[in-house]
């Protein structure tokens, strides 16, 4: 059974929780933390995050999203960035209490586990977006897009409908609590990429690329059979890549997918994107199903929020992505 969250109001606890890498620039996470109030949230921060704790133990961060997890009062749980080794918290997660209380978990990249994780232990939808110092500390406000799709998603309980691509993006990189006092140059966007023909329908399922693979062979991986499969990655070799995706097919993901939605690469040399789309048509060529290349999400500003569980429809005839379920209630 798939449970949806209670969607988030004005006034909502929104908790930041830091299950993965450290916060090493206070600066950045004040100012994080004062964007979503402007958003009309109140903020409960985790004590990892404003204690500056560098170094917590897997028992410290799954006690701090625990915590969480029981206080009816949090109805959002963000995640203040993502990391290595979130994977190191699941088996001790509360996802009883997740299935009794359900609220919005959010984050993307190593953050991955945890939504998958949550997703097929606890029947909840949980939201593949924005994390707080990447995205909603940008300076000197959270870009548009993201804000909006974001509260697209778990602020209001219809559905997403169809998806559309940013008109613009940036990979320009500025140091947190350094060189982050001007807003990062934009530049247009160059739309989404048809590889594949076809329809297909499923629920939403995915992640990073390389960290899906981390849950492969554990109960933390949900059936992917019929998914419309989202992927995104921050490697600039394509190697590592063909890697990761030849893990996928040998689990037979690729099998059993409805279609196939590929986010555009991160701060890469040139001409690793053809590189990518290239890769990723010949590998999914005899699957017979759609495929998109470019899409805004993961490791991409601006960025979706997805829900993961609701379903979806990819229609090459129609050139349109779209999610026809609530994610939020």
């Amino acid at each position: 059974m798939l449970f949806a969250p209670p969607r988030l109001r004005k006034g909502d606890v929104v908790a930041v929780a830091t299950p993965s890498a450290p916060v090493m620039t206070p600066r950045r996470l004040a100012r994080g933390a004062e964007a979503l109030r402007e958003l009309g949230y109140e903020v409960r921060m985790g004590p990892l995050a404003a204690g500056g704790v560098q170094n917590a133990t897997p028992d410290q961060r799954v006690d701090e999203l625990n915590r969480f997890f029981a206080d009816p009062e949090v109805r959002c749980v963000v995640a203040s960035l993502g990391g290595l080794n979130s994977n190191a918290v699941l088996e001790a997660l509360d996802y009883d209490a997740l299935r009794a209380d359900p609220k919005i978990i959010l984050g993307y990249s190593d953050i991955t586990t945890i939504l998958l994780a949550v997703h097929r232990r606890a029947g909840l939808v949980t939201f593949h977006g924005p994390t707080l110092l990447p995205e909603l500390a940008e300076y000197p406000q959270i870009l548009p897009y993201t804000r909006d799709k974001l509260l697209r998603a778990v602020a209001r309980p219809q559905p997403l409908g169809r998806l559309t691509p940013a008109e613009e993006h940036t990979d320009e990189m500025l140091l947190w609590d350094e060189s982050d006092d001007r807003a990062r140059r934009l530049r247009p966007g160059d739309g989404w990429q048809w590889l594949h023909g076809g329809t297909g329908t499923g629920p939403l399922l995915g992640g990073n690329l390389e960290t899906i693979g981390l849950l492969a062979g554990t109960e933390y991986l949900p059936d992917l059979t019929g998914a419309v499969v989202f992927l995104e990655t921050c490697a600039t070799d394509i190697r590592v890549v063909e890697q990761s995706l030849t893990q996928l097919r040998m689990l037979r993901v690729f099998d059993k997918m409805a279609a196939l939605l590929l986010g555009r690469s991160f701060r890469a040399p040139d001409g690793f994107e053809t590189a990518l789309r290239q890769l990723v048509r010949s590998t999914t060529a005899r699957y017979r199903v759609p495929v998109v290349a470019g899409l805004d999400i993961g490791h991409s500003d601006p960025m979706l929020t997805l829900p993961l569980g609701v379903r979806a429809r990819v229609d090459a005839r129609t050139r349109s992505v779209e999610v026809l379920d609530a994610a939020v209630r």
